[in-house]
């Protein structure tokens, strides 16, 4: 059987090369100068950049705690697979800033749901404080999520704008609806129940 303080250095790592990666594509997309010229999305931006870096400081001190180097052969393994991904993206959208936060948005659910695997490995072996760091994290991740969920519409709105006729009640008919669709008290869906 692994020990476990092997497995939980592995999956630290793992997670501290996604948020490297998150971390350098949303750096990008904020240098964009399109991005510069939107306020909204240039703010956000600067926010989840400055949120990545004091998740990554925190999260190779944990790996330190745990006997860990923030630079094994296990992290670069998935640094590469992450970075193929947002490279992926980089290369399908077409300079919009509406697609960079789309991309952005995706490899946010990839930490999300990362650090909830991550807390869930803490827990089943044992070590409350990994358990607690991964919470933590991505309990500062779902903020940033739901905020690039709530500028899109805008954004959208705006770039459609510069080629068409655009509804004025556009965005914010599609900011409701959307954040509806996540409410579960008002789709009156629990999966739990």
């Amino acid at each position: 059987m692994k020990e476990s303080k092997d497995t939980l250095r592995q999956y630290v790592s793992d997670m501290l090369a996604v948020d490297r990666n998150i971390h350098e594509m949303v750096k990008r997309h904020r240098d964009d100068k399109q991005v510069q010229a939107d306020s909204d999305a240039h703010q956000l931006l600067s926010r989840i950049e400055s949120t990545f870096d004091t998740v990554i400081e925190e999260l190779e001190q944990h790996l330190k705690h745990l006997g860990g180097a923030p630079s094994s052969p296990v992290k670069e393994a998935v640094a590469g697979t992450v970075g193929a991904l947002s490279s992926v993206y980089d290369k399908m959208r077409t300079e919009t800033v509406s697609k960079m936060l789309r991309d952005d948005y995706t490899m946010l659910g990839l930490a999300a749901i990362s650090y909830t695997m991550l807390n869930t490995t803490g827990y089943a072996l044992s070590d409350t404080m990994t358990a607690q760091v991964a919470a933590r994290h991505l309990r500062q991740l779902t903020p940033l999520i739901t905020g690039i969920s709530r500028i899109i519409p805008l954004v959208v709105a705006r770039e459609l704008a510069e080629d068409h006729r655009v509804d004025g009640s556009s965005a914010p008919a599609s900011i409701r609806e959307t954040q509806q669709a996540w409410s579960v008290e008002v789709t009156g869906q629990n999966i739990y129940a």
